[in-house]
């Protein structure tokens, strides 16, 4: 099964009917032989629509992870380290006790009135 012509032929015809000379276009404009199984003949209406499988047919996900050494998650961790001392530790506390502070002050408030 051609991943490449299930995914175009998805984006080409969608859940619309198709006649066959659109099916003879598309062959020839992407080069693609469509099997019998892909496609089903509606008589009545004498066009063809894809059958359900080809419209739930998602590409599968190509993520590949790679394995750390240890030497590479150490050098990893000591540079999250050394990025940790550039922070100004001070202006973060002073921060977190404003915004306490701003919590304490809200709530005594908002319990009296």
């Amino acid at each position: 099964m051609n991943n490449d012509a299930l995914i175009k032929l998805q984006r080409a015809f969608s859940d619309r009917a198709i006649t066959r000379q659109e099916l003879e276009s598309f062959e020839k404009e992407h080069g693609y032989e469509l099997e019998e199984d892909w496609l089903e003949f509606a008589e009545d209406e004498d066009c063809y629509y894809l059958t359900p499988e080809i419209l739930d047919y998602q590409k599968p996900l190509q993520v590949k992870y790679e394995a750390l050494g240890l030497g590479e998650l150490e050098e990893r961790i000591v540079g999250v380290l050394e990025q940790g001392k550039s922070i100004p530790w001070g202006k973060v506390a002073v921060a977190m006790w404003l915004f306490f502070l701003f919590i304490v002050v809200y709530t005594i408030v908002e319990t009296l009135f």
